[in-house]
């Protein structure tokens, strides 16, 4: 059994943890995840959970990050190596029922940031680290060779680069002919901040591309980037399919992404020195991307609703609510804090309304799922199972009912933890408006929001918000325990709205860097939690 390096944790503990582990061998070995924080006296009690579920986090986020690995071609050991070409990532291991065998760029694009955080997080430690930039660098090597097919969405070589909003192709690398919802066109700027990510890695522990194909940082973002760019300044205002691939028309999803896309681009294209006059057109289209994002008439924000509206054409044509764990996706996708440009991006993970989106999910979906219900009574900040949108339909093979997705409720916990973190690191008093009022106002019921409320940073109150924040995150991992695989730690799709049990897509590759993402940011949280509380000990 391979550990990279582990963090202290009581004897007993660590031994439990090993044995665990033991179970199920893996090449790849997660970082252990601490035990728990050490907390004042007062907070202590608040903060402590059942030993069992911190040794859960702990072996399901290493299931996690394997299943990802298996479902990537050139690494994984069951996928077939004539059937998957290295490099392309594919949604899920099911043929049928669903037929999920194939690969998205949207999909591949985020579960590569998994991989390049796997490598940030423990560069120094990993015995396997140019084994898994090999992975990422494959992917960049398919994803040149993808963007030049000719396929139903369009070509590469048009004056929009069209053939760039192609969703998915084929396991093999060939073109996916049926029909679809296309054109999406979330997956170019995801790829551009994705290989973003993996180049400022590179720099950051002083290393180059080991692929000889991809050769530099320069030939990767003329040959791949500048082309995702491009696609995107010629189509931001276009409709185009939502994430779910089920509605035509404008989303916060593709928005806030490729401003996210559009800014990494820019700093990207400074450092290769690429000319003034495209620099000029990149930073003119984020300008004018941000503030139709911000523009009320556009409708992501609206004055009757606390919470973002993913799809305001379905709200204006009283079709949806506007509800919807997308816009949970868009805040944390376009705000990477290891690697900056975050405070200029809208709707980073404090903002009122994302906050608010969490909360009026929560209100729907413990009355909307039955498996919830034994919740009801119980404070709003209990965490529940939660969906794509209240008026989803998709059960996993067809049309039903909907029903909870391990995304939707990973990525709730996900928000909060890098609440939480954000809060510590700034070292400021938190200070809550009328915006927050509607997620806020269960953590203090005797508050009206009338005006503002400071939460001074080193009191007792400050501390005590963030045990709350904290426990509160966790009771979204403890949904997704209760339905997981609990011997092989296998998670589907979806899980049954009435039983619990799971359904959909098997081993849903997505489902998992949700997990692995959001157990990451815990463990960023505790150790912040950690220093704050053994710093207030000292002081006090």
């Amino acid at each position: 059994m391979i550990f990279f390096y582990s963090y202290p944790m009581q004897l007993s503990l660590f031994l439990a943890w090993a044995v665990a582990a033991s179970a199920f061998y893996i090449p790849f070995r997660l970082p252990q995840i601490p035990f728990l924080v050490s907390l004042d006296t007062k907070t202590q009690d608040e903060y402590m959970t059942d030993p069992q579920f911190e040794l859960w986090v702990a072996q399901q986020s290493n299931y996690s990050f394997q299943y990802i690995l298996e479902n990537i071609g050139g690494v994984s050991s069951i996928l077939d190596k004539s059937e998957v070409a290295p490099g392309v990532v594919i949604a899920s291991p099911s043929k049928e029922h669903p037929n999920y065998f194939y690969n998205w760029i949207r999909d591949s694009a985020l579960t590569l940031r998994s991989v390049i955080y796997y490598l940030d997080d423990g560069a120094e430690h990993l015995r396997h680290a140019e084994e898994l930039r090999a992975v990422v660098e494959q992917y960049m090597e398919i994803n040149y060779e993808l963007q030049r097919l000719s396929n139903p969405s369009g070509d590469f070589d048009d004056n929009t680069r069209s053939g760039l909003g192609e969703p998915k192709f084929m396991p093999d690398a060939s073109v996916f002919k049926e029909n679809w919802g296309r054109p999406q066109s979330d997956g170019p700027g995801l790829r551009v901040s994705t290989i973003s990510n993996y180049i400022a890695y590179l720099k950051k522990y002083k290393l180059d591309f080991s692929n000889n194909f991809l050769g530099n940082t320069s030939n990767v973002y003329y040959g791949i980037v500048r082309p995702d760019l491009e696609y995107i300044m010629a189509n931001w205002k276009k409709d185009s399919f939502d994430l779910w691939e089920e509605i035509n028309s404008v989303h916060l999803f593709n928005a806030l992404t490729q401003l996210r896309a559009l800014k990494d681009g820019h700093k990207l294209a400074k450092h290769v020195g690429d000319s003034s006059e495209f620099l000029n057109l990149l930073e003119t289209s984020f300008n004018e991307l941000k503030n139709y994002i911000l523009d009320s008439n556009t409708g992501f924000t609206q004055f009757s609703l606390p919470y973002l509206v993913e799809t305001p054409s379905l709200v204006q044509q009283r079709k949806r609510a506007g509800l919807d764990a997308a816009t949970l996706l868009a805040s944390l996708h376009a705000h990477n804090l290891e690697y900056g440009n975050t405070d200029v991006i809208p709707f980073d993970v404090e903002d009122g309304h994302v906050l608010s989106t969490i909360s009026a999910m929560v209100a729907d979906m413990k009355y909307r799922y039955p498996i919830n219900h034994d919740k009801i009574r119980l404070p709003q900040s209990i965490g529940v199972a939660l969906g794509r949108y209240p008026e989803d339909i998709y059960d996993g093979y067809g049309t039903s009912e909907g029903n909870p997705w391990f995304i939707s409720t990973a990525t709730a916990a996900e928000v909060l933890y890098k609440w939480i973190f954000k809060a510590l690191k700034s070292n400021e008093d938190i200070v809550l408006t009328s915006e927050h009022e509607h997620f806020f106002a269960p953590f203090f019921p005797d508050d009206k929001f009338t005006t503002s409320k400071t939460i001074v940073y080193g009191s007792e109150e400050f501390g005590t918000l963030l045990v709350q924040m904290f426990n509160y995150s966790d009771s979204f991992l403890q949904v997704i325990q209760a339905h997981v695989d609990s011997v092989s730690g296998k998670m589907s799709e979806q899980f049954n709205k009435y039983h619990g049990f799971m359904q959909g897509a098997e081993s849903l590759t997505w489902s998992y860097s949700a997990f692995y993402n959001s157990v990451r940011w815990r463990l960023k949280t505790s150790t912040e939690l950690d220093k704050y509380f053994e710093q207030a000990n000292r002081t006090h």
